[in-house]
């Protein structure tokens, strides 16, 4: 038993020399290619520093203490994955757009996922093409009356908020808003969670989305030959953010199940129904056709995609857009005599009058430039070593765009804290430098919604400031307390206010 226990940790104390000696020689990777970077933990490399823990400084903060203290480029290592911190505009230009080639992949998110923001190379062409036309012109200006509709029932629940002057947390009701929104314009699952506020549904993403990092992730992240394996176990067991997504996922198949037997596309428009678009490029016609298809996984897991991207990062603009605009009411009243003038020369708030809502849609930038919804999802993959100025990157290594570190700015943005709106009227927008604003990042691989989440806050916006005014409440944080756990930024605590009838 004692020789068992002594070739044991003999064993152990091995296996610690050999990984410490290969972390030692990786932990050097960025530094050879010219990149500063930060002391590294010899096991975890610089994981604490920039995972979500209630009792640090937030992740943003400090890759811009980072940012501040070495440059506009700096490397840290994500337990074992090395990332470069890239805040020079020019050189994200490269990145982004005219090297785009190289940095075509964005960095395994999800081991095994068929979502398009994880597929790679042409596999991610073949789909985003597929993908692309639910948020054309045509299919925009369908989805109008669906979205105007969903816009309406929130406007019945900001009356009853209003003529009892209660204090709420709007941010919790744009979450409802915006997930029947993209339910009703791409889904249809019938979910109205503007008057089902526990929905199902709706409490697994904000579970998803609200969830610290696990120790899994931290594990996956540390031992990177382990992603696969590890993220398999956990599906299996259905352990953590699993849990939650399988829930959400479970029901997707099953919705795509009727839809195939019943040969129908849920009540909605075919022309305009995502879910449907899914389903039809994984029929057996586009097969003999010799069209590229989706595989089942592909339709659910995109399906999946299509609900969180549109839930989530709309509501956190939306809700920072009525905080700010309840702390500046010269600001709000602008807008609302914009609306007003367009609403009467138009006849309403329609798809053409959503274009000329110009001062409107400034103050939606503005106040995604303060608060970026989401502030590490703008991530790259170096195919091959790629040399700029005096810095090389290793292949293979990990881009990340600082966005709330470029938003601000004060070389950018004088006083970057102060709201300002008209720094995103068209003049002044033509004046800075195209990088400078990347809350949807851009080139190949931007969002694929931006149009939708733009006519979705203007359209929310417009109605509202008909009816109402934004106004602070006892609750009112200022500043805004934030939390970043993951990829996006969100209100810590909500966004109390109070709605004023006009």
């Amino acid at each position: 038993m004692i020789a068992t226990i002594i070739l044991f940790n003999a064993a152990v104390f091995l296996l610690s020399i050999l990984v410490l000696w290969k972390r030692r020689k990786h932990f050097k990777l960025l530094e050879k290619g010219g990149i500063p970077t930060p002391a590294p933990h010899w096991l975890t490399g610089h994981l604490d520093d920039v995972t979500y823990s209630p009792e640090k400084k937030c992740m943003v903060q400090r890759k811009h203490e980072w940012l501040q203290k070495y440059g506009n480029v700096v490397g840290y290592y994500n337990g074992g994955f090395p990332r470069i911190l890239v805040a020079d505009l020019d050189m994200l230009r490269d990145i982004l757009i005219k090297d785009a080639h190289n940095f075509v992949n964005r960095p395994v998110v999800v081991s095994q996922s068929k979502m398009l923001v994880a597929l790679r190379d042409q596999h991610w062409k073949d789909v985003r093409k597929i993908m692309s036309p639910v948020f054309s012109t045509a299919k925009m200006k369908k989805m109008m009356p669906l979205m105007s509709g969903c816009v309406e029932v929130l406007l019945q629940k900001c009356h009853q908020l209003a003529s009892s002057g209660q204090e709420f947390d709007i941010y919790v009701t744009l979450q409802c808003l915006t997930m029947d929104v993209i339910d009703r314009c791409a889904i249809t699952l019938g979910l109205q969670c503007i008057n089902n506020p526990e929905n199902e549904i709706l409490e697994n993403f904000r579970k998803l989305f609200n969830r610290p990092p696990s120790l899994v992730t931290r594990l996956m992240h540390t031992f990177p030959s382990l992603l696969t394996l590890i993220s398999a176990s956990m599906r299996l067991a259905g352990a953590g953010v699993h849990r939650q997504k399988n829930v959400i996922v479970e029901h997707l198949r099953v919705v795509v199940k009727e839809r195939r037997e019943r040969g129908g596309h849920g009540g909605v428009e075919k022309s305009i129904d995502a879910l449907q678009m899914l389903i039809d490029a994984s029929c057996n016609e586009q097969q003999d056709s010799g069209k590229t298809t989706l595989s089942e996984q592909e339709v659910v897991d995109n399906a999946f995609l299509f609900l969180a991207a549109g839930f989530e990062t709309t509501s956190n603009a939306l809700a920072y857009v009525a905080y700010l605009l309840a702390l500046h009411p010269d600001v709000q009243e602008q807008v609302f005599e914009e609306v007003s003038q367009v609403v009467q020369a138009e006849g309403g708030l329609t798809y053409e009058a959503l274009a000329k809502l110009v001062y409107t849609e400034a103050v939606a930038m503005e106040a995604m430039r303060i608060y970026p919804p989401v502030t590490g999802f703008v991530l790259r993959e170096t195919a091959r070593e790629w040399t700029y100025g005096g810095y090389t990157f290793p292949a293979k290594s990990e881009v990340e765009v600082p966005v709330w570190s470029i938003h601000n700015d004060p070389t950018l943005y004088p006083e970057p804290q102060v709201f300002k709106p008209e720094r995103f009227l068209p003049e002044e927008k033509k004046s800075r430098h195209p990088m400078s604003f990347l809350a949807f990042g851009t080139g190949p691989r931007n969002c694929l919604g931006i149009r939708f989440a733009m006519m979705e806050i203007k359209l929310t916006l417009g109605t509202i400031v008909q009816h109402f005014r934004f106004k602070t409440c006892s609750r009112t944080e200022v500043p805004l307390p934030l939390v970043t756990r993951g990829a996006l930024t969100h209100p810590r605590d909500g966004v109390w206010l109070t709605l004023e009838a006009r």
